[in-house]
């Protein structure tokens, strides 16, 4: 039973780094660099429980998020892009402001800054320690079956289509892909907005499987996710491996801490410092699109 636990504590922390990287991958591969993955998970963490409990549907819950990391990336590229302004300044600037941003919003609509009410479930059991129980919870968030379905379809974007060749280009040779016609500020915008969707899933998915918002819910798992477009030298496959290799880590964390003899700092510092002497080590083998320097 200790291995169906273990399997949906995976699945349920995989899922977010996945989604987060893939949107990584998608923005930086049109040569911008992507610091902003923590705020596409908040605002789409938060945009989720907001929508699924004003509507009670998780459709609509996963499509608020969608929306909310689209827009994020919008307002991305109008300063990084259009305004020329330092990609990286601008990726603080948006961590910070849906930090602050959505605490406000919580107090707003629901009076209180740490979290929001709890969304309705049909089963009523939410937090059960049951093995089969947590399978199936894991199992019925929809961006958990979303996430394989995406790092394919990104795989196939930016390989087999003219849109993702564009973004290549863009990332690898931005004057010469402006010598050809190719309306280099657009393309990255699309991408940008793009890969902001599909980031904000991941948020879906921790609100969906927490059944709440709680402020700064990311947890760092943004930093985490630049860590896999990394080591995934910006691939969407190799990104999502990575990704996965990473959120088994904080399954790990889950799993260990149940047993009580490891000290709880210790295990919240253990995915971040494998990730970081993982990055350390693969640092020369991994080449940036060019635009990215």
């Amino acid at each position: 039973m200790m291995a169906v636990v273990f399997l949906a504590q995976v699945l349920s922390a995989a899922a977010p780094l996945v989604l987060a990287s893939l949107g990584g991958v998608l923005s930086e591969r049109s040569g911008v660099t992507m610091l902003a993955l923590e705020a596409y998970l908040l605002l789409g963490a938060f945009a989720a429980v907001v929508a699924g409990l004003a509507s009670g549907s998780i459709v609509v819950a996963v499509l608020a998020a969608a929306l909310a990391g689209a827009l994020a990336g919008a307002l991305f590229a109008l300063f990084a892009v259009w305004q020329r302004a330092s990609s990286v300044v601008v990726g603080v600037a948006l961590n910070l402001l849906a930090m602050a941003g959505t605490r406000a919003a919580l107090k707003v609509l629901y009076g209180s800054s740490s979290n929001s009410p709890t969304l309705p479930t049909s089963e009523g059991m939410r937090g059960s320690a049951l093995a089969w129980t947590a399978l199936r919870d894991a199992l019925s968030t929809p961006t958990v079956w979303i996430a394989p379905l995406l790092v394919a379809l990104s795989a196939l974007l930016l390989s087999r289509t003219v849109l993702g060749l564009r973004i290549t280009a863009c990332g690898e040779h931005p004057m010469a892909a402006r010598a050809q016609g190719v309306p280099v500020a657009r393309v990255q915008t699309t991408a940008l907005v793009l890969g902001g969707a599909i980031a904000a899933l991941g948020g879906a998915q921790l609100g969906l499987h927490q059944h709440a918002f709680v402020a700064s819910m990311s947890g760092g798992r943004g930093f985490l996710a630049v860590a896999a477009v990394i080591l995934g030298r910006w691939r969407p496959v190799r990104a999502a491996v990575w990704a996965a290799a990473i959120g088994s880590l904080s399954a790990l964390e889950a799993t260990l801490a149940s047993g009580g003899w490891v000290p709880t700092v210790v295990l919240q510092a253990l995915p971040f410092a494998l990730t970081l002497l993982a990055v350390a080590g693969r640092s020369g083998k991994a080449r940036a699109p060019a635009a990215l320097g």
